[in-house]
């Protein structure tokens, strides 16, 4: 096992160091080749996607093993984000796409305070890099986090200390610094804070999503009024050449009412919803989807930390 596991760990390390299109294409073509040894693809999540989703078996296991690939290609790509030269990662954004760049370069030239909100999707990690480096290089940079992070996560933040002009990643459990955090990122900028997260993140907002009522942690509101900030939902769709970092609708806050909340929290899962259906193998969350769906007893009620990264 543990030859296995040293095997797996060259492989992977000599993958990630390889430019984009070819770690990417040999990773596709590795996995394929390990379909017929496993037993453990697709995580079980036929069902699941046959009733969120409302597709056939066919399609909803097609969607599952999908993911699979996308679960490994998430982690090669953050290996890669570690340990490539910061050039070549750079160099590397002209395979990234954004689907309305008159758009993002209108909000970065406003120069107000920015909430990027992306979606746990594709390589989200590159996505924000590219949207920073590409937009707003040299702002400051505050990071949610909603846990301690894995040493190689960790390593992937301090890249962003090249692109940003300064960087804090603030904890959300420890509520005592969420003020300082708020004084830092007022002046001009950029927060980045996901938006597809279940009800314990945050402070929990009643939504319908895939048709199903469900609850989505909801604390951005809060900030964004109180930074007076543009929010920016995004979303990253991966391929084997490169990235599409799709822009939902921005928006900023002017009340936090229960009534502006409640139609902000419904905008967000539709936004949810929206970028999720044309790569639904891509969404990383399905694998804790019942996290978000609660028994009608719950309501809206109950504890949890602010809006956060995972």
């Amino acid at each position: 096992m543990e030859t296995k596991r040293t095997i797996q760990h060259v492989a992977g390390r000599y993958l990630a160091s390889l430019p984009l299109p070819y770690r990417r294409r040999l990773l596709r073509l590795g996995w394929k080749l390990s379909l017929p040894f496993r037993r453990d693809v697709g995580f079980g999540l036929e069902a699941i996607l046959e009733q969120r989703l409302r597709v056939g078996r066919a399609g909803a296991r097609a969607i599952a093993v999908e993911h699979d690939f996308q679960d490994y290609l998430q982690q090669i790509e953050w290996l890669a984000s570690t340990i490539r030269p910061i050039d070549a990662m750079v160099a590397e954004s002209d395979r990234v796409r954004v689907s309305d760049h008159h758009l993002a370069q209108r909000i970065a030239d406003s120069g107000q305070s920015v909430i990027l909100a992306p979606m746990h999707m594709g390589i989200f990690p590159l996505g924000v890099s590219h949207m920073l480096w590409r937009y707003f290089k040299g702002r400051r940079l505050l990071i949610l986090r909603a846990r301690e992070d894995h040493a190689i996560n960790n390593l992937a933040m301090d890249r962003l200390k090249a692109v940003a002009g300064e960087i804090r990643i603030l904890n959300t459990r420890n509520p005592a610094d969420f003020m300082d955090a708020m004084r830092y990122a007022r002046e001009g900028a950029v927060v980045v804070s996901l938006i597809d997260l279940p009800r314990t993140y945050g402070v929990p907002a009643s939504v319908s999503l895939f048709g199903m009522p469900a609850a989505i942690a909801l604390g951005l509101d809060s900030m964004a009024r109180m930074l007076k900030a543009v929010v920016m939902p995004m979303a990253v769709h991966s391929h084997l050449d490169g990235d599409e970092i799709v822009l939902g609708q921005p928006f900023e806050v002017a009340e936090t009412n229960p009534a502006a909340r409640a139609e902000l929290a419904a905008d967000l899962a539709r936004q949810i919803e929206a970028f999720i259906r044309p790569a639904p193998a891509q969404w990383h969350m399905w694998t804790r989807i019942d996290e978000f769906y609660l028994d009608p007893a719950e309501g809206d009620e109950g504890e949890g930390e602010r809006d956060a990264t995972a």
